[in-house]
């Protein structure tokens, strides 16, 4: 049973009349007279009486066309609610991100340019952002990490150098470039979101020492907090001064760039294999990259001046 039968077969219904419904829906006569003549044959009754040149449902047929009618009037709900759906979803984002702040500081800039896009942010682990975006609970994920898996793209959006970031009075706030062999007998703590704790193990590792690591965490305010303590020193990414110098004037949070080579902090956006990017979404991709080029110049401008 096609759709066009059961098109045919409400256009017969309504004229009574082959030759009628034949010029209205421009099919021959001898072809719709033989679609009619298949549906009845699939269905096993027949559904019209031949009355003098008429043509008229029968019982079989009245009852036939209240399910037919039925169905289409569903099939035109759920046509209007898959639009009104999708236009939604052209101009509406979810948004996930296992770097601790960074959608907070960009969704501050780009909402402010385009209030007609809206967005719901999640901050997640990196463990939840995957799953996350395996079941559409987001559409795209802020990420220090490529997953490497077969569902997901990864587009690398920026690096940045990392730097070591310590408070103002502890001892290594004298210096302004240290190497990491230097770092041995310090406490650290781990921006997991940022580098996670294998990687700062690997660091130290490859450079002699085995860490002493008092604290791993995802959020930013309480490091910078922590730092302020001068017990601690923390790897973070260079641009993170410019945000403390911004947001927090008064921290005296000291940053020392690093000597030796070490991977870059990464930043990119994951997404899954068959998400298609929406105009909304490509708006947003376009304001990040020049947001990120932005953060990068103004790290720039700090450490020249």
């Amino acid at each position: 049973m096609e759709f066009t039968q059961l098109k045919y077969f409400q256009e017969v219904a309504r004229t009574e009349n082959i030759s009628r419904a034949a010029a209205e829906l421009y099919v021959t006569q001898p072809n719709l007279s033989k679609s009619i003549k298949r549906l009845e044959e699939e269905i096993g009754v027949p559904l019209f009486d031949h009355r003098k040149g008429k043509i008229v449902l029968n019982e079989y047929g009245r009852i036939f066309l209240t399910s037919v009618n039925a169905g289409f009037e569903e099939f035109a709900k759920g046509t209007l609610a898959v639009r009104r759906l999708y236009d939604s979803k052209q101009n509406f984002l979810l948004l996930g991100s296992s770097v601790n702040d960074f959608l907070p500081d960009m969704l501050r800039d780009f909402s402010a340019g385009h209030p007609d896009i809206g967005i719901r942010q999640v901050e997640c682990s990196l463990k939840n952002l995957r799953q996350f975006i395996l079941d559409g609970t987001i559409d795209i994920g802020i990420t220090s990490v490529d997953f490497e898996d077969s569902n997901f793209e990864f587009e690398l959006l920026g690096k940045m150098d990392f730097v070591i970031l310590t408070g103002p009075s502890h001892p290594l706030a004298q210096k302004s470039e240290i190497s990491i062999s230097e770092l041995s007998n310090e406490s650290f703590i781990c921006d997991s979101s940022r580098l996670d704790r294998a990687h700062l193990v690997k660091i130290c590792n490859d450079n002699g020492f085995e860490p002493k690591i008092t604290f791993d965490l995802e959020n930013s305010d309480l490091i910078y907090s922590l730092l302020m303590n001068n017990d601690n020193i923390c790897f973070m990414p260079g641009a993170q001064m410019v945000k403390i110098n911004h947001y927090y004037p008064n921290s005296g949070i000291h940053m020392l760039k690093i000597k030796d080579e070490i991977p870059p902090a990464v930043l990119g956006i994951t997404y899954r294999k068959d998400y298609v990017f929406s105009n909304a979404a490509k708006v947003l991709l376009e304001f990040i990259h020049q947001w990120i080029n932005r953060e990068h110049m103004e790290f720039a401008r700090y450490i020249q001046g």
